[in-house]
């Protein structure tokens, strides 16, 4: 079974939905992914007028997915930069379980009880993933650091500009409102 490349970031509310449906067809075996982490610039719109709005927007637009789903989504209190999280993605491919990595920390981010730029939290979330964590920090300023970089252009190089994005056969599907024809795409059925 060929791995399906899956761009999330770990504070993408959209990407928590695509991911928690992705991990339950993992889960049956109906389906490998390839978890790559692709990091939202969303610091930089913080400042443009319609942004509140936008952002009041998304997180009630994405409750009509998430509830049927049994998933908490509360919009986090502050702007955060999930570049730590998205290593410790990283870090629990090569480590531990990145399944089990992506639904807790979409979890306690969206509960308001982690902060993807925190490197304690975050390390907190690889142990319960069964990581060992004595190298996180030297992972994060060297081979984590290039990885998650190295991540992101290749990503940029497929054509990938926001998340959740598939990319099934060559074929991008972005939202996680295209996941099911993704899937299809895949002959996931």
């Amino acid at each position: 079974m060929i791995a399906i490349p899956f761009y999330i970031d770990m504070k993408s509310p959209y990407s928590y939905v695509a991911a928690h449906r992705g991990l339950m067809l993992a889960r049956a075996g109906k389906v490998q992914f390839d978890w790559r982490p692709f990091t939202l610039d969303i610091g930089s719109r913080t400042g443009v007028p319609s942004w509140r709005n936008r952002a009041r927007y998304v997180y009630r637009d994405v409750r009509r997915f998430a509830t049927p789903l049994g998933l908490t989504i509360r919009g986090p209190k502050e702007v955060y930069d999930s570049m730590i999280a998205q290593m410790g993605l990283l870090y629990a491919r090569q480590h531990g379980d990145v399944d089990a990595y992506i639904e807790r920390t979409y979890a306690a981010f969206f509960n308001r009880e982690l902060a993807p730029d925190d490197v304690a939290a975050v390390m907190a979330q690889l142990e319960r993933c069964c990581c060992p964590t004595e190298g996180f920090d030297d992972f994060l300023q060297g081979e984590g650091a290039a990885a998650l970089a190295a991540a992101q252009e290749e990503a940029h190089q497929a054509g990938v500009f926001a998340v959740p994005t598939l990319i099934v056969e060559g074929e991008l599907f972005w939202g996680q409102d295209r996941f099911d024809m993704a899937m299809a795409a895949a002959g996931v059925g």
